[in-house]
């Protein structure tokens, strides 16, 4: 989404409720990182590495659009109720763990030898057992899937 999305809303009046998670830059590329360089660090995904969310409740007073935030579970229910009482747009920020995992998902897998492979989109992480995605799937199982196991 762009700025000018947002004017178009904006212009319309449109009833719609935008929410932005959060985690403080690019959790996926985190992710990403982390699982094919280890503890090595974050570059370009985060405030300590390089780079910085606007202040979305200042983009939205731009626009003349309400905003709001959740921080904890404390205020959940009490802004969800406020958002969805709202006759035109609103932005909600969702403050969530800059760590925060994601599962089941589709990821890079690094074999032994150094070659990434990702795998079919019916073999998330975390992998089952080559055994029940067998007896799971009803069609055959792709090759990546076995080659991931074959490895490591």
């Amino acid at each position: 989404m762009n700025l000018q999305e947002l004017q178009t809303v904006v212009h319309h009046q449109l009833p719609i409720k935008i929410f932005i998670f959060n985690n403080d830059g690019y959790l996926m590329i985190k992710h990403t990182q982390k699982a094919l360089f280890g503890k090595a660090g974050y570059v370009g995904t985060d405030q300590n590495s390089g780079i910085s969310c606007p202040d979305y409740n200042n983009v939205a007073a731009a626009f003349g659009i309400p905003s709001y935030q959740i921080r904890s579970w404390d205020n959940c229910d009490e802004i969800l109720n406020q958002i969805q009482a709202a006759d035109g747009p609103v932005i909600c920020e969702v403050f969530m763990d800059p760590e925060q995992l994601f599962v089941p998902k589709l990821s890079l897998a690094a074999k032994p030898n150094g070659e990434l492979v990702s795998p079919p989109i019916e073999d998330l992480s975390p992998l089952v057992s080559l055994e029940e995605l067998t007896t799971s799937m009803i069609v055959p199982v792709h090759s990546k899937s076995f080659s991931l196991r074959e490895e490591g």
